[in-house]
């Protein structure tokens, strides 16, 4: 065996006969039903980080997905099940319902009413729209008008 970047191991050629040879090789789909704790994209990264044996040869469903020596990833089914297994949080199935229970949602935000409480600042506006506008047309000795600059 060689090793992979990750501690996932590799099989070489000389191991690849075992699989040729009827030995308990499992595809992603299988090791999914074994893990079902564990996202389905996160099972290699977790079968890389937890020394799982993997195969090069083609998978039997024709993906390029390896495949997955059996008793390595029942040896780490039993780890993820007492909590011992190299596993992210986030590579976890549950995660997004454990994230959801620690952190409640964010408050509902209420609807604007246009009661008395808004007057004060309704009047501002109204004050300051209406200095913009009367700027706009009173002469201006220096300049002319809006309406001297239109026609």
């Amino acid at each position: 065996m060689t090793g992979e970047r990750g501690g996932g191991l590799r099989m070489g050629a000389a191991d690849e006969q075992h699989l040729e040879d009827g030995e308990d090789w499992l595809t992603k789909d299988e090791v999914r039903k074994i893990w079902p704790q564990i996202r389905p994209g996160s099972i290699r990264a977790v079968a890389r980080s937890n020394s799982v044996r993997t195969s090069a040869a083609p998978s039997p469903d024709l993906t390029r997905e390896p495949t997955y020596h059996a008793a390595d990833v029942r040896r780490v089914a039993e780890r993820i099940a007492r909590g011992e297994a190299d596993v992210a949080s986030w590579q976890r199935a549950d995660f997004e319902a454990a994230r959801n229970d620690a952190t409640p949602d964010p408050p509902v935000r209420q609807p604007v009413h246009w009661g008395p409480e808004n007057v004060p600042g309704l009047l501002l506006l109204a004050i300051v729209v209406g200095l913009f506008f009367w700027g706009l047309t009173s002469p201006d000795h220096h300049h002319g008008t809006v309406i001297y600059y239109v026609r």
